[in-house]
């Protein structure tokens, strides 16, 4: 066997071995998106979940109409979270949605529990609030 033959089925066996390795968990791709696009997605699909990931008293204070809360400072928010039905498409915000806050630790938890259809409410209700969009209030 010669020196070429030798590098290609190296090559070949490398190739091989990569495609075979099966990874434990499918990529999911977070959407980002807007008020004005999670509004609209809201009132066209009715599988679309909103997931209010703040306190129960701000939550109380104020969220967006048929919001799930559940917060993610509970220590059996992934408990929780996993009682969810997979199969919705869930739009998950906190107060501001700020980077590495409280929807993106949410959300990787929810990606690693099996979660296929994720998004991500740029501003979170703070700039629902300000696009003067409804909000509720319990009372």
């Amino acid at each position: 066997m010669n020196y070429s033959t030798s590098i290609l089925n190296l090559l070949l066996l490398i190739v091989f071995l990569a495609s075979c390795t099966s990874k434990t968990q499918t990529e999911v791709q977070i959407k980002n998106i807007d008020v004005a696009t999670a509004h609209q997605l809201l009132n066209q699909d009715k599988n679309m979940v909103v997931l209010d990931v703040r306190t129960p008293e701000e939550f109380a204070a104020g969220h967006i109409e048929g919001a799930v809360n559940i917060n993610i400072q509970d220590k059996n928010f992934p408990k929780k979270v996993g009682e969810l039905d997979k199969t919705k498409s869930y739009i998950v915000h906190c107060a501001a949605n700020v980077e590495n806050g409280r929807s993106d630790k949410s959300l990787e938890i929810m990606t690693s529990s099996g979660f296929n259809s994720l998004m991500s409410m740029e501003g979170g209700f703070a700039a629902w609030q300000q696009d003067g969009r409804s909000v509720v209030e319990d009372e």
